[in-house]
């Protein structure tokens, strides 16, 4: 229905700082989507075509004209079946309490049927013959989609809390049936229409839940799950209004503040809309002169409403930090829009689905799901620490700390359980056990939650690693890998058992069919690929204890290894994987980064758009890394850490070794026996390796281009030995060809000098 505005103009809308404002996501999110997925704008604007057309048939049967006389758009309250979906990373800033879960909903209550301001007293005269009662009210499910009992709230340990949005979808049910509400850590803010704020919730309206049912419902920064920043508690009865097709009092933007907007109401006078704060209610810059006139079948007994020419600033759809109220126009808006079927709205309140989503039946006594996380072993540690910077990886007498998680109901009974030498075997504790193992390895844990309702159990047979500090002489050491090696002190985790991690390889390798792969590419397809990016996702591989004290005065020494990767974009930009390179020198408790890889230092073959696997050595370079002196001590450990991007594919690693030498020469020696000159080129010394010959001796021949001898030497082999060719033999800058000659082999090869 068109809005006939008399005047405009007038007063300037006074604002808060824009670095001060809490953003809805809504209007962003949704053009971001459409960019994002073009093929899907046609059909999201066919349905709101469709259901603006239903709104519209409904509206004609209300007598707009006498809205402002009646309690609401009906007295008659309808249940929604409700599902809170928890995304947490174990902090308390994700992880929602159920109590605070049943505070929300009774705030949300509060709005829909006007208990929030009971007596009209916190809304401005002019606007309290339009205060809206919408008479929704809102239940947890006690039935899950599968009928089995629920209390209408799930939980997911997940990445995707640190703003993941639509990503962090997880267990969405179907939202034909149950309003779905999720929570996070916190909303991405790398979203247009956001600059300098803070989003801290948002919905989808009806025609793109319709277009995209996997997203449809409401997503919630976890802290604005009750109160806004400033305090109204409206945030998630603002975003269920967008839910049910309203838009901001100030039009169908994100921009408050700028431009006399339209919400498609007509008892909330145009506006600029506020950003914050709660300004003087005398704004009558778009809403002076405005009124509405009603036909009526009668002749000669039209409505004319003259509404108030100011704006509804304590409206719930506006950004002010006053709001109080929904008017009867956006109440019989949203009555109208439950009552269509774009998006399965009207399927909600049937008989049928409160039947079948138990919404009005009491919330059953369930027993309790045990779970349980590794958390810092210090008493002033804070639970919003991320995963990521709690270690799961200790030395043996090194002290964890496991955390009761278990949810569902109030635990009363614990039961724990722990291998591995533990100190404290078994423990009955609620909350907390601190322990440390004397047996290397994997540990088991396992956790028996009990509440009156019943008992769970949790068992997890790789829960930590407790690490051999025991220092590996790293002079000989190559690591291929192979499942005859030492895989059993290469432990990998897999933090949030998905499927991007490291894992072993037996198809393909640098020498032979062994390595360590990264599993990066995205397998996900429709509708998967709308929840679960690897993006945010981290997966780690450790090494063993090395005593590095031998190479404390040697600059040259390297950790390398060998490695083929490619990625799934051929825009490096795009391409946002990295991996970290890693040391720790006291057991796995703190790690320094020795090194920051990216790009071509992962995907080094380029771009492919199928799963990749190396099939040639050609496909292998060379990285090697100087090992700072800090780390060079009797126990030193190190950790690869995996960050997939958005364009992920495998990534191989493989014949890790720790030299002496320079630029990693060790690592690329052919086999168990070969000769290698390196650096190559040089501008100094350079050195020609010779590996797997013993108590044999090797002439070294240098000639220059024109075949002049100009240096020779010979030296005893054992092991792998290093043959010097000092820079006074190359006096000038060019080529020149190194001969040597063993019992077993002659190998030649060019060397430039520079």
């Amino acid at each position: 229905m068109t809005r006939k505005v008399i005047l405009l103009l007038s007063a300037l809308v006074s604002i808060v700082s824009v670095s001060q404002a809490q953003f809805c996501g809504t209007i962003p999110m949704t053009d971001k989507i459409i960019k994002e997925h073009p093929e899907y704008a046609d059909q999201i604007k066919a349905y709101q075509n469709k259901l603006e057309n239903d709104i519209t048939a409904q509206l004609k049967k209300m007598d707009l004209g006498k809205l402002e006389r009646t309690t609401s758009a009906s007295d008659t309250i309808v249940t929604v079946p409700v599902v809170v979906h928890v995304i947490n990373d174990y902090g308390t800033e994700d992880n929602v309490s159920d109590n605070k879960i049943f505070a929300m909903l009774q705030n949300l209550n509060d709005f829909y049927q006007l208990r929030n301001d009971t007596s009209g007293g916190n809304t401005i005269g002019a606007f309290k013959p339009y205060v809206g009662k919408i008479n929704f009210q809102f239940k947890l499910a006690t039935k899950d989609p599968g009928g089995n009992p629920t209390k209408g709230i799930t939980r997911r340990y997940s990445y995707l809390t640190y703003g993941g949005d639509d990503q962090a979808k997880f267990d969405d049910w179907n939202p034909r049936s149950y309003l779905n509400i999720w929570t996070e850590a916190f909303i991405n803010q790398n979203t247009e229409g956001a600059t300098g704020g803070t989003i801290v919730a948002y919905a989808y309206l009806p025609p793109t839940g319709a277009a995209i049912p996997f997203i449809d419902g409401v997503i919630c920064n976890a802290q604005f799950l009750t109160l806004t920043g400033d305090g109204d508690g409206a945030t998630i009865p603002h975003e269920v209004g967008h839910y049910f097709n309203l838009y901001h009092t100030f039009g169908q933007t994100n921009n408050p503040g700028s431009v006399c907007g339209d919400d498609l109401v007509d008892d909330t006078p145009p506006t600029k809309g506020e950003l914050g704060g709660c300004p003087a209610y005398t704004d009558t810059a778009c809403a002076t002169g405005y009124y509405k006139l009603y036909p009526s079948a009668t002749p000669g007994v039209d409505s004319l409403v003259d509404y108030p020419d100011t704006a509804n600033v304590q409206n719930i759809m506006n950004y002010a930090s006053c709001k109080t109220m929904f008017t009867k126009g956006q109440a019989a808006r949203m009555r109208s829009t439950i009552n269509s079927d774009v998006a399965g709205r009207d399927s909600l309140t049937t008989v049928f689905n409160l039947t079948r989503t138990g919404a009005n039946a009491p919330t059953p006594d369930l027993p309790p799901v045990a779970d349980f996380s590794i958390q810092y072993n210090n008493t002033t540690f804070a639970h919003s620490q991320k995963t990521q910077d709690v270690p799961h990886f200790l030395c043996e007498n090194k002290n964890f700390r496991f955390v009761n998680q278990s949810w569902n109901d109030t635990v009363t009974g614990a039961n724990w359980t722990f291998s591995n030498g533990a100190t404290t075997p078994t423990s009955t504790s609620l909350t907390t056990v601190v322990n440390s193992f004397s047996q290397p390895g994997w540990v088991s844990v396992s956790l028996t939650a009990t509440s009156n309702a019943g008992s769970n159990t949790i068992t997890r047979d790789s829960a930590v690693y407790v690490a051999d500090p025991t220092g590996t002489n790293p002079d000989g050491y190559y690591e291929e890998f192979a499942p005859s090696g030492d895989l059993s002190h290469w432990p990998t985790f897999n933090y949030f058992n998905n499927d991007f991690k490291w894992s072993y390889s037996t198809n393909t390798g640098f020498y032979d069919k062994n390595c360590v792969v990264y599993n990066g590419y995205d397998f996900r397809t429709y509708p998967d690929i709308y929840v679960g990016t690897p993006l945010g996702d981290f997966d780690d591989l450790f090494s063993p204890a090395f005593d590095l004290t031998s190479l404390a005065s040697n600059n040259n020494a390297n950790l390398n290894y060998m490695y083929a990767g490619v990625s799934r974009t051929g825009s490096s930009v795009a391409m946002n994987d990295t991996m970290e390179v890693d040391y720790s020198t006291d057991c796995g408790q703190d790690w320094t980064t020795m090194a920051k890889l990216y790009q071509k230092q992962i995907a080094n073959n380029g771009s492919l758009g199928i799963p990749y696997q190396p099939l040639y050595q050609g496909e292998w370079s060379l990285q090697s890394i100087t090992i700072p002196s800090a780390a060079k001590t009797s126990s030193t450990f190190f950790r690869f850490r995996y960050k997939p991007g958005n364009f992920s594919n495998n990534f191989y690693l493989d014949r890790f070794n720790i030299s002496a030498d320079p630029a990693g020469v060790n690592t690329i020696l052919p086999g168990d026996k070969g000769i290698v000159v390196a650096p190559n080129p040089t501008n100094g010394n350079s050195y020609v390796i010779v590996k797997g010959e013993n108590n044999v001796t090797a002439q070294v021949n240098v000639t220059d281009i024109t075949g002049k001898l100009i240096y020779k030497t010979q030296q005893l082999l054992s092991g792998t030995t290093r043959i010097e060719i000092p820079s006074s033999a190359l006096t000038a800058k060019g080529m020149y060809m190194v001969q040597v000659i063993t019992p077993e082999q002659t190998h030649t090869e060019k060397l430039v000098a520079y």
